[in-house]
């Protein structure tokens, strides 16, 4: 009898180990059904300024025990703004503009931001659409979703005017050289012009940013530490580095020294260039001490924001703004 009782037990044993193992399938399909229910927290709808972040949190009804990814998706269909514009760009080799992020094992809370990048267009307000999760995550149960981003555009209260005077000349003998390749008798500096930022009673305004010894200067001119009016930057020139006795020594023909101005407001002024007038232009004659007018900035105040204006000296709009003419003014500098 106890045989025939083991007997049967062992059955029963075999007979359980056989289902067990052909029914691997279930087992599989159960583990899917009961995987961690993910949530993701990230605004439907968000509006940003360049340069911000956006914040988002997901969270897991149970840790999973390896990391696993999840992907942010920039949907070209419904976005003006692309992948220049936020950190949600092309990282893979598929045709999605995307983020990937790295969900640590272990864990039931995880944050992260979306970067909203800075440009230096001045542009109109941009849409961004984010789909937050797709089917490439297979760890855990979740819904993606859909966000629609408004990016506006930020405009700096910074604007900057960048001074070019450098050339090359000529003489006799093959006599070769450039301005800001000059070097003074005494060796220690060249050709140095500095650049003098006046009110409109043509008051030094202190702004020293364009006075740095350098050949080619950058002036940055702050809203914040002006008030509204028009303001005139003229060229000083320092020390001229004996040009004028260089050329002649060296047979070079008198030639013109004009400044080339780029100016930039990130987000206000797209990039572009100017030529003072000519009439404003040193020599390679001209001596230390001289000073003329290089260009205008009307600063005023629209609808509540700070506007940058810039203008030739006779009043000519550059790049935006109008203006009423003036008479020249030249005076002199001393250090």
């Amino acid at each position: 009898m106890k045989n025939k009782i083991l007997s049967l037990f062992t059955l029963f044993l075999v007979t359980s180990a056989f289902v067990s193992c052909s029914n691997g399938d279930d087992v599989d399909a159960i583990v899917q059904i009961n995987k961690p229910t993910m949530t993701i927290d990230f605004p439907t709808a968000v509006t940003v300024t360049e340069g911000d972040q956006i914040p988002f949190t997901v969270n897991l009804s149970a840790p999973v025990g390896k990391a696993f990814s999840l992907f942010i998706v920039l949907d070209n269909q419904g976005s003006t703004a692309n992948d220049l514009d936020s950190d949600v760009e092309n990282s893979t080799t598929n045709v999605s503009y995307q983020k990937v992020i790295t969900i640590p094992p272990f864990v039931t809370t995880f944050s992260g931001v979306i970067n909203i990048y800075e440009d230096d267009l001045a542009e109109p307000n941009e849409t961004l659409k984010l789909i937050v999760g797709d089917t490439r995550t297979s760890a855990v149960n979740f819904q993606p979703v859909i966000s629609t981003v408004t990016i506006l555009n930020k405009v700096s209260d910074e604007l900057s005017l960048t001074f070019n005077i450098d050339k090359t000349f000529t003489g006799a003998n093959g006599y070769t050289n450039t301005i800001c390749n000059l070097k003074n008798a005494a060796g220690t500096g060249g050709y140095d012009v500095d650049y003098i930022l006046y009110d409109d009673a043509f008051a030094d305004t202190g702004n020293t940013t364009a006075q740095t010894g350098t050949c080619n200067e950058v002036m940055t001119i702050n809203a914040t530490d002006l008030v509204d009016g028009l303001y005139h930057v003229t060229a000083y020139l320092y020390d001229n580095a004996g040009l004028n006795v260089k050329a002649t020594t060296f047979g070079v023909a008198q030639f013109n020294v004009p400044v080339k101005v780029d100016y930039i407001r990130p987000g206000g002024i797209d990039m572009g260039s100017f030529t003072q007038e000519s009439a404003n232009w040193f020599t390679s004659a001209t001596i230390n001490g001289a000073e003329n007018q290089v260009v205008d900035v009307l600063l005023s105040t629209v609808g509540g924001k700070r506007k940058f204006t810039i203008q030739d000296t006779m009043g000519n709009d550059i790049a935006t703004g109008k203006m009423t003419k003036k008479g020249k003014f030249v005076s002199k500098r001393t250090k």
